[in-house]
């Protein structure tokens, strides 16, 4: 799990045992959050473990501040145990504006009025915030070109086919029975599904408007008859990941450069 630590001394404690008692701090407060960006009016997990050294753990008090907002009290959880282990669902708060970042605050304290405090953030989307674009002019050539046949949403970059994880292969463009033509699909070997759908404007599309055109779309696991101008989204089975716009499909005289051009907007 991902957890963000109250203090280097901490770490010392839990990861190397090299701090003695005395020395180490009386409250220990670790945190694993689900997701750091969120659309307004998502949930967030936090996944909450604290201790003290002392007797008892008395609470936990939850906030958040944002330059709209200012501070607000989310939560005080009563505790009353040396140990806790727990978590703790937040909203995210709507904006009018495209982003808005969220400080949360968590504070333990114990017995002796010791506390250890986390800070971490939110980034908050608009849901009708337009999506911009997340990588533009894309190449990605036929197989028999010896160029870079494939593409990674992760990485948001062209790859080699024959020398890439298959998880790293998002999108590529299989061989053709001709190789001096170049194939009009795209297949994917992590799973990606897509989606070509007439009527999809690119330029002006949102996060939930993406959403739910791709959650109740057929998926595929090819899409064909690729052309200038198609918009594609892709994703998981239940969840999308981004949109595509095909900008140029060129097919020349032999393979050397025979290629897609594309822009992409991911989530």
């Amino acid at each position: 799990m991902r957890y963000t630590v109250l203090s280097a001394l901490a770490i010392a404690t839990l990861l190397f045992g090299c701090v003695s008692e005395k020395d180490a701090s009386d409250v220990i407060l670790l945190l694993d959050q689900s997701t750091y960006t969120v659309t307004e009016g998502d949930l967030v997990r936090f996944g909450i473990e604290t201790w003290t050294i002392n007797d008892r753990l008395d609470r936990l008090e939850i906030s958040s501040y944002d330059r709209v907002n200012g501070k607000s009290e989310l939560d005080t959880i009563h505790i009353g145990s040396a140990r806790y282990v727990g978590e703790y669902l937040c909203r995210a708060p709507e904006t009018d504006t495209d982003s808005l970042v969220v400080e949360l605050t968590f504070i333990s304290y114990d017995n002796t009025s010791h506390s250890a405090q986390v800070h971490t953030y939110l980034n908050v989307i608009n849901k009708d915030a337009l999506l911009a674009e997340s990588a533009t002019s894309v190449l990605m050539y036929s197989p028999a070109s010896g160029k870079p046949d494939g593409f990674s949403l992760h990485a948001l970059q062209s790859v080699y086919v024959s020398s890439a994880d298959d998880a790293d292969i998002d999108i590529y463009v299989p061989a053709s029975s001709e190789p001096d033509r170049l194939s009009d699909e795209w297949k994917s070997k992590s799973g990606l599904k897509f989606v070509k759908m007439s009527g999809v404007d690119y330029s002006t599309i949102t996060r939930d408007r993406l959403w739910a055109l791709y959650s109740n779309a057929m998926k595929s696991d090819v899409v064909k008859n690729i052309v200038t101008g198609d918009v594609i989204m892709v994703g998981m089975d239940y969840a999308a990941a981004g949109i595509i716009l095909v900008t140029g499909v060129f097919d020349e005289e032999g393979a050397g450069n025979d290629r897609y051009m594309f822009n992409v907007k991911m989530l």
